[in-house]
């Protein structure tokens, strides 16, 4: 057990339990803030140890029953990734409740030191998460989608409940979203574009998308994904060469569910980033429907924005043209399929 004399109050001393995480017979020396977040308390912890040697420790605390969400899904979800691609991932090293306050929860890992503002290069960033999904592809208890807890997202829960079917997984998944898309969006004027929408988009596109990859002899094999990849998880380590990968959210999934974020013209990646990608993985078949697949993921993490930030409205309006844009590729397929006067929508190519 690690001790805390350092000359502040007691109260600003770490509690019993996290220093029995830390190293047997180390010190406290500093604790700092350490990054951003929204829904936890986040801290660097310099720690020395006998024989003048000194270490550095991440330790994420939440509070009530939200905040013991958010740890489990942390532990969980680094534990799992750490598990596949360890040279990506911080080492987790424990989980717990505070001994001084039940209420409040801990979750610590090691420090890694990484460069802040600089987005990792398509090689670097897309070969961690290539490495991720190979490792890990097929390995899924019972070969199922889910995980066995209930991730966050930010601070939202995500039904992770273990499903045969991808289709089932994905369509359960963003029926939920859309519904706690819309209650929180209660007050608000109506919308009637997206209450046109959504039955067409769950009825028509969800499955135009997902049901050929698993039909006509094609399956899914559920890799791990990190399911939240935006450029403020992936930072390279202090070498400049080794890229960093945090803060997941994990589930047992559709490997490209990984790609909508890169596919999402909210962050500088884009065309490099994917063709590096499918380079070390290949694209699922049908590869007709990848760039459309992708939409439909992308939309994951823009109705979970819209959610999280209720206020913005423009984050509402994005995932509502991404909906129409499906929407009308599906009903221009069905207008040719019927000889009709629509004429079909062709998908971008995604090998490029």
């Amino acid at each position: 057990m690690a001790t805390d004399d350092r000359d502040v109050d007691s109260n600003q001393k770490l509690d019993e339990n996290l220093l029995a995480a830390l190293p047997e017979g180390g010190k406290v020396v500093s604790v700092k803030p350490s990054g951003q977040s929204d829904y936890c308390a986040t801290y660097r912890i310099q720690v020395s140890l006998p024989g003048g040697t000194s270490q550095v420790f991440f330790a994420k605390e939440g509070t009530g029953a939200e905040g013991l969400g958010c740890i489990e899904s942390a532990w969980s979800s680094e534990q799992a990734t750490y598990s596949f691609i360890p040279e990506h991932v911080p080492r987790p090293i424990a989980k717990g409740t505070y001994k001084s306050n039940p209420d409040k929860h801990f979750f610590l890992a090691q420090f890694v030191d990484m460069i802040e503002d600089e987005i990792p290069r398509p090689e670097a960033y897309m070969g961690a998460l290539a490495a991720l999904h190979s490792r890990s592809m097929g390995k899924s208890p019972g070969g199922k989608f889910g995980f066995d807890v209930n991730t966050r997202f930010g601070n939202l829960e995500q039904d992770n409940a273990w499903t045969d079917s991808w289709e089932e997984f994905w369509t359960r998944q963003m029926s939920d979203y859309l519904a706690r898309e819309a209650a929180i969006h209660s007050a608000d004027p109506p919308h009637e574009e997206l209450e046109r929408l959504k039955p067409l988009f769950l009825e028509k596109v969800l499955p135009r998308y997902l049901r050929p990859l698993e039909s006509d002899g094609r399956s899914v094999t559920p890799c791990l994904i990190h399911a939240d990849l935006w450029p403020g998880n992936v930072k390279y380590m202090s070498d400049g060469d080794t890229v960093c990968v945090y803060d997941a959210c994990c589930m047992w999934a559709h490997n490209e569910a990984d790609l909508g974020v890169i596919r999402n013209p909210r962050y500088p990646l884009g065309k490099s980033y994917l063709k590096e990608y499918w380079k070390r993985v290949p694209i699922s078949e049908p590869e007709e429907d990848a760039d459309s697949r992708m939409i439909m993921y992308m939309m994951r993490s823009q109705i979970l924005l819209s959610i999280l930030y209720p206020r913005d409205l423009k984050l509402r309006d994005i995932f509502v043209a991404n909906m129409r844009l499906l929407v009308e590729r599906v009903e221009a397929e069905e207008a040719e399929k019927k000889g009709g006067t629509g004429k079909r929508m062709a998908a971008p190519q995604v090998r490029l």
